[in-house]
C-alpha cells in the first residue's frame, strides 16, 4: 500500500526586532497618491504599477508632477547670494535604457538682484564731539563693508552750516577701496542745517548724473544728534519732497543730546 504521509509542523511565534508591531504609527491621508513609493516604468512581466496623476516628485527645492521616465537629481555646488547660501542641483531624466535624455535646468539661476542706492548724510556741526564724529565715520565704514558683496551703491555728504559732498554714487562705484574715501573725511564744525542738507541730498545726489540708478531702492540715512540750529528750513519743508521722490529715510542718533525729532 502506498499513501501520503502528513507530518505535523509546529509554528513558533516570533517578533520582528526592527519593526514596531504593538503600537505602530499609521499615517493616513485622503489625497490621491499619498503613500506611493514605487513606480515601475517600461515593459514589465507583471501588472504595471503607476502613480496617480496627482503624485508629486521632489526635485530638491521644487515639487513637480512625476515624469513617466525616471530621473536622477544631484546637488551641485553652494552658491552665496548676499548673506544667504543656496545649494544648486541638476536633474537628469533617463530613458528605459538609463541613457540621459536632457539636463535640467539648462543653466543655474543667478542670484536675485536687489539694487539699492544709499545716501549717508552725516552731521559734522560743532555740537558733535570729535570722539563721536570718529565713531560716526567708523559706523559709516562698517555699513559699507556689510553691503560690499551686494548690488548696493553709497554716497556720502557731510553738513553743518556748510555742505561737503565727499563722494557720490559714481565715485563710490569707481573706488577700489571705499574705506579710503571715508577715512579722508574731516569734521566741518558750525551750525546744524539738517533740513537744508536733506533737500540738497534729494535734489543733488539722487540724480543719474551722480550715478543714482532709476530702478534702485533709494535710502537716505541721516546721522545726527538731532539738534537743528540756524536752519531757515523745517523738516516739514523737505521730508514730503523726499517721500515724493520715493526715498526711504532713516535718522540715526549720536551722542547724548538727541532730540525726539
Amino acid at each position: 500500500l502506498t499513501g501520503d504521509c502528513l507530518t505535523p509542523a509546529v509554528l513558533a511565534p516570533s517578533r520582528g526586532f526592527s519593526v514596531e508591531v504593538e503600537d505602530p504609527i499609521t499615517f493616513q491621508e485622503a489625497a490621491a497618491g499619498f503613500g506611493q513609493s514605487v513606480v515601475q516604468f517600461g515593459s514589465v512581466s507583471g501588472p504595471k504599477l503607476s502613480s496617480p496623476p496627482s503624485v508629486l516628485c521632489s526635485e530638491g527645492h521644487l515639487l513637480t508632477p512625476c515624469l513617466l521616465m525616471p530621473q536622477v537629481c544631484v546637488p551641485m555646488e553652494h552658491q552665496a547670494c548676499g548673506e544667504n547660501m543656496y545649494v544648486s542641483h541638476n536633474c537628469y531624466p533617463l530613458q528605459q535604457s538609463f541613457s540621459q535624455l536632457q539636463h535640467i535646468p539648462d543653466t543655474q539661476p543667478e542670484c536675485p538682484k536687489h539694487v539699492t542706492d544709499i545716501a549717508l548724510l552725516i552731521d559734522g556741526s560743532g555740537s558733535i564731539a570729535s570722539v563721536d564724529f570718529e565713531k560716526m565715520k567708523m559706523f559709516v565704514s562698517e555699513i559699507i563693508k556689510r553691503f560690499r558683496k551686494t548690488d548696493t551703491q553709497f554716497a556720502l555728504m557731510q553738513y553743518s552750516d556748510e555742505f561737503t559732498e565727499h563722494f557720490d554714487f559714481s565715485q563710490y562705484k569707481r573706488s577700489s577701496n571705499p574705506d579710503d574715501l571715508v577715512g579722508a573725511v574731516v569734521q566741518l564744525r558750525g551750525w546744524t542745517h539738517t533740513a537744508t542738507a536733506i533737500r540738497k541730498v534729494v535734489r543733488e545726489l539722487f540724480t543719474s548724473g551722480r550715478g543714482a540708478r532709476g530702478e534702485a531702492t533709494k535710502i537716505l540715512m541721516v546721522i545726527t544728534d538731532g539738534e537743528k540750529t540756524g536752519d531757515i528750513l523745517s523738516y516739514s519743508d523737505v521730508i514730503p519732497e523726499a517721500e515724493r521722490a520715493g526715498i526711504i529715510h532713516y535718522a540715526i542718533g549720536v551722542s547724548c543730546g538727541c532730540a525726539e525729532n
